[in-house]
């Protein structure tokens, strides 16, 4: 029998709405690993330029030229200026002052840069240890969610033996009657006694 036009369209308008759904799904993990990806590379980049400079770094002072108030938290400041080390070997024109400032600084501001190319001077602060961490954390869900996506597990590896005997004998399939349990045997073989009892003449 023929299909119809509009039944063709339909089927048609059907199936394309159900590729858009399937990848509609797909998208929000995929995405949201991108984003835990990005954020991860950021945080480590972040952590990894701090530690540098606070263990390794070039100490110095920054000549604030700039400063915009923090628009979540009252009292935060975001500043940047010009960099002066101190032993006056070099200078970097413009670099920012992370992570932040509690209050709008007066004077010159204590800080260490990872080397002369640096972008970013960086106050004593737990900043290297948190960035370092949480950029781990995030690629570390990453990396499990991968693998938990690509992984080819056997669904019956967490079964019990029990659960094993049982599935593999209901894929060979049993001729007769089911098997009965130890329950099932004393009962049936206590009412074949009475019944004999019953039989007995008194």
């Amino acid at each position: 029998m023929r299909r119809t036009r509009e039944e063709l369209a339909a089927s048609r308008s059907g199936g394309r709405g159900f590729d858009a759904g399937m990848w509609a799904i797909l998208a929000v993990p995929v995405l949201f690993l991108l984003g835990l990806t990005l954020g991860g590379v950021l945080l480590l980049v972040r952590g990894v330029d701090a530690t540098l400079a606070e263990y390794s770094g070039v100490p110095g002072r920054v000549e604030v030229t700039r400063c915009t108030p923090d628009g979540r938290v009252e009292g935060r400041w975001h500043c940047s200026g010009t960099f002066v080390a101190d032993d006056e070997g070099f200078h970097i024109r413009d670099v920012t002052i992370e992570p932040y400032l509690e209050g709008r600084p007066t004077a010159p501001v204590d800080v260490r840069v990872s080397g002369r190319d640096a972008t970013q001077a960086w106050t004593s602060s737990g900043v290297p240890f948190t960035a370092i961490g949480g950029g781990l954390a995030f690629l570390g869900i990453v990396g499990w969610g991968v693998w938990s996506w690509f992984r080819d597990d056997d669904p019956e590896e967490g079964l019990s033996k029990r659960a094993r005997r049982r599935l593999e004998r209901q894929r060979k399939g049993r001729a007769g009657p089911p098997q009965l349990g130890n329950r099932a045997r004393r009962r049936r073989r206590k009412r074949r006694l009475d019944q004999r009892q019953g039989d007995v003449p008194t």
